[in-house]
């Protein structure tokens, strides 16, 4: 199949079942923090998720995903320590980050509105991301498998979850950048 059929097919409302795929290595979680007029990168390697998704309907997407807090990592341990302190994710209290997707709405045939919740230190509140579609189609190792990618990109007011450590000097809106890249199963 084709990139500009299998888009094709992407577009068409038909009736069809969610499939269960699995997350790609390939997928990464990245929270921007702006710090003394730089950005400190904040990724989240440790992640799982479970994703009931129909290409041909994407818009009855699900997803559950998982990260845990302390594995979060910027790559200095002093500044690993920090984020995971109480004062910022409080990963001994909380353990996970959870966001549940609960609707995705195609804006063109590339993009997309993902809504969902993220429950961050125990507070459950609502986030929207702006999607792009990266890859969509059969996986390059073997036809038998589908590959979808997305990159989203949003931001969260990390008070709204009580994260309150550095205000002013460390901001309170984040942005969160995810590429995430799934193979039906």
């Amino acid at each position: 199949m084709t990139w500009r059929l299998v888009l094709m097919l992407w577009l068409l409302p038909a009736l069809g079942w969610a499939a269960e795929w699995r997350l790609d290595p390939a997928t990464r979680v990245v929270v921007d923090v702006t710090w003394q007029g730089g950005v400190v990168e904040v990724r989240f390697p440790q992640l799982s998720g479970v994703i009931a998704f129909d290409e041909v309907r994407p818009e009855t997407a699900r997803a559950r995903i998982v990260v845990l807090t302390r594995a979060a990592e910027t790559g200095v341990g002093l500044v690993d320590r920090l984020v995971r302190s109480r004062d910022y994710l409080d990963a001994d209290q909380y353990p996970e980050i959870v966001f549940e997707l609960d609707r995705l709405d195609r804006t063109s045939p590339r993009t997309a509105e993902i809504s969902g919740r993220i429950t961050l230190r125990g507070v459950t509140r609502p986030v929207t991301f702006q999607a792009r579609v990266i890859r969509f189609g059969p996986a390059a190792d073997g036809a038998a498998r589908f590959e979808a990618g997305f990159d989203l990109d949003g931001a969260i007011d990390r008070t709204e979850f009580g994260s309150t450590g550095g205000l002013p000097d460390v901001a309170a809106v984040l942005p969160v950048r995810i590429r995430l890249v799934m193979t039906s199963t």
